[in-house]
């Protein structure tokens, strides 16, 4: 049986029901919005007075002051090494060597020219010793006292000579008396020559005399040698007529001899005489030479020699550096103090020339170096302070330093312009070359200001 409910009622319950699902979705509504804390999601922050800095951050790394490829000037075989790595050094210090043999021997040589220059130069300078004066005044008496003797020869010579045309004038005049008296042709041949021979031995007479009273000893050896030959001729041409027509049967063997001995006699005095004469000469040139090497001596040198010799001892100086920087080239010498990092070089090898063998660094005198990047390059001045940590000594430990120079040249590194800048580092203990530096520069700072967090900071359109 189905009961009917009075409209009245349903009416009634529909409301509840409606009243019902509004309050749930009234709950429903407030736990969603009104349940929710939104506060938890809003940043908030105070706005207080501190310490503000502005830094540059780099990341560089230690130089040593002191960072020397060290090499040999030429090549050769190494002779010595000296040092070994980590050994401390000094300026001028000798490192390493090559073989030197022949590098001394051409450097010795050098200065024996050298020295054997410099000598001729003094001794122009200081002008002839009196020893080497003495030695040429004995050689000018010497060709003195041979040419006197020569001279004082030369008058028994022409006496000689004097002699041998007066016994050929004699025996030609006893000739002519006893075999050609008629005038013919032979016998004016023969009186002619005799004349002639007569003739001469006046000159020579005359000749002989002005040698003893005026030395004019030249002159007479010249014109008796020139009297032997006009005789000698003579002799020849009355010998030769003894031999014609009738005077060849007439005149005897012995007479004809006896001119041919007058003949020898003259041909003597005239080897005699021409001997006499080159040994007059000999001795005057070898005077003349004498007193010329005298004067020479005892002159004051010629502008143009001092030159030359000055030229000499500066050529032989230019060979003695020369030997000099070859031999310096085969030897490393350290340029400035410091301690050995690097030995790449052994005994026995072939080392070559500017090939680095050796590194010399300063451990004690370090420096970073860093490249920063153009963006903030313009905000870094030497003399900024810089913080420092170094990954070998942890990040906890930090350091002071301050800019020390900013390269005004760029250096680009992987598409970016950089510029290196170099900081002080002092008295770190640990520390060596090579090691990383970070380095945070402070460019800008300001005490007690006010200040809020850089998120609470929005930028929008600039």
């Amino acid at each position: 049986m189905k009961i009917k409910v009075p409209k009245f009622f349903k009416r009634k319950r529909n409301i509840w029901i409606t009243l019902i699902l509004a309050v749930i979705l009234i709950i429903i509504v407030y736990f969603i919005f009104a349940g929710k804390n939104n506060s938890g999601s809003i940043q908030k922050g105070f706005a207080i007075k501190q310490n503000l800095q502005e830094t540059v951050l780099s990341t560089g790394q230690v130089v040593s002051g002191t960072d020397l490829s060290l090499s040999f000037q030429g090549s050769g075989i190494v002779r010595q090494v000296l040092v070994k790595e980590g050994n401390k050094v000094y300026t001028g210090q000798t490192l390493a060597t090559l073989d030197q043999q022949s590098a001394r021997a051409s450097l010795l040589s050098a200065q024996g020219s050298l020295a054997q220059a410099q000598a001729n130069y003094n001794k122009l300078i200081n002008g002839a010793s009196q020893s080497d004066v003495q030695t040429l005044q004995d050689a000018v008496t010497s060709a003195k006292v041979n040419l006197s003797n020569s001279y004082n020869g030369a008058i028994s010579t022409l006496n000689s000579a004097y002699t041998s045309i007066y016994n050929a004038y004699t025996t030609v005049t006893t000739l002519k008396n006893n075999y050609f008296s008629v005038v013919d042709q032979s016998g004016s041949l023969v009186q002619e020559n005799k004349d002639n021979i007569g003739e001469k031995l006046v000159k020579a007479k005359n000749s002989i005399d002005q040698a003893n009273n005026t030395d004019n000893i030249d002159l007479a050896i010249f014109n008796f040698n020139s009297y032997l030959n006009s005789v000698f001729s003579s002799l020849l041409i009355i010998r030769d007529q003894c031999d014609q027509g009738v005077y060849y049967a007439r005149i005897t063997a012995a007479d004809k001899t006896s001119i041919d001995s007058q003949k020898t006699a003259i041909s003597t005095a005239m080897a005699n005489i021409n001997t006499l004469q080159g040994s007059v000469s000999s001795y005057k040139v070898a005077l003349q030479t004498a007193e010329h090497n005298l004067s020479a001596k005892k002159a004051a040198p010629r502008q143009e020699d001092i030159d030359l010799a000055k030229a000499q001892v500066l050529s032989a100086q230019g060979q003695v550096d020369s030997a000099q920087a070859v031999l310096n080239n085969s030897v490393i010498v350290a340029p400035l103090s410091g301690t050995i990092t690097l030995v790449d070089i052994k005994v026995g090898e072939q080392a070559t020339a500017m090939s680095p063998v050796m590194v010399l660094q300063n451990v004690t005198d370090l420096h970073a170096e860093a490249n920063v990047s153009e963006a903030n390059i313009a905000s870094l001045q030497i003399g900024q302070p810089i913080d420092y940590t170094f990954d070998a000594l942890g990040p906890d430990q930090h350091f002071a330093g301050k800019v020390l120079t900013i390269n005004p040249a760029s250096t680009v590194v992987s598409g970016v312009v950089n510029y290196r800048v170099t900081g002080s580092l002092d008295n770190i203990p640990n520390l060596k070359p090579g090691m990383t530096a970070n380095m945070t520069i402070l460019i800008a700072k300001k005490d007690n200001a006010l200040a809020v967090p850089s998120t609470a900071v929005i930028n929008k359109n600039n």
